[in-house]
C-alpha cells in the first residue's frame, strides 16, 4: 500500500511541477535512496561489473549513482505520460525511417516490432500510439 501512495505522490508531483523541478527531486530522492539501498547498490554493482570488468571501484561506483539517478528521471518522464501530445512529439522526439513501417503496415498484415528494455523504451509506445497506429503490447 505505501507503494501505491509513493507511486501516485510521484506522479502529482511530475504532472505538476515544472520537470527541471521534478528532475531536481528526482536526483534528490535517487541521491537518498542510494544511500539505503544496500541490496539494489550490490546488484547494480554486479551488474556492471559483468558490463566493464576492467573499471575500477571508484569508477563503478560513479557509474552506479548516475544508474540510480537515470532511473529516477526515467520515472518522473514516465509519471508525465498523460500530458505528452502531438506537438510533444513533434518537438522533442526524432523519429527516423518511418516509411519502413508505414510500408510493411500498407501490406495489411500487421507489424511485430521489438525494442531493447534500454532507456525510456516506454516512449516508442506512447509515440506510435498517439500518432495513430493501432497498437498492441505483449509483455512478460
Amino acid at each position: 500500500m505505501l507503494n501505491y501512495y509513493l507511486y501516485r505522490f510521484g506522479q502529482f508531483i511530475a504532472l505538476n511541477l515544472p520537470i527541471r523541478v521534478v528532475y531536481a527531486i528526482a536526483v534528490f530522492s535517487a541521491d537518498l535512496y542510494y544511500l539505503f539501498a544496500f541490496r539494489d547498490r550490490r546488484f547494480v554493482k554486479a551488474n556492471l561489473r559483468a558490463i566493464f570488468p576492467e573499471k575500477s571501484n571508484q569508477e563503478l561506483r560513479k557509474i552506479r549513482r548516475q544508474v540510480f539517478r537515470n532511473f529516477a528521471k526515467y520515472l518522473a518522464d514516465f509519471f508525465r505520460f498523460e500530458k505528452l501530445n502531438l506537438r510533444y512529439i513533434e518537438k522533442n522526439v526524432k523519429l527516423e525511417n518511418t516509411r519502413y513501417f508505414d510500408e510493411a503496415l500498407a501490406r495489411g498484415k500487421g507489424v511485430v516490432v521489438l525494442t531493447a528494455h534500454l532507456g525510456n523504451w516506454e516512449l516508442g509506445g506512447v509515440v506510435i500510439a498517439l500518432l495513430g497506429y493501432p497498437f498492441w503490447v505483449v509483455a512478460l
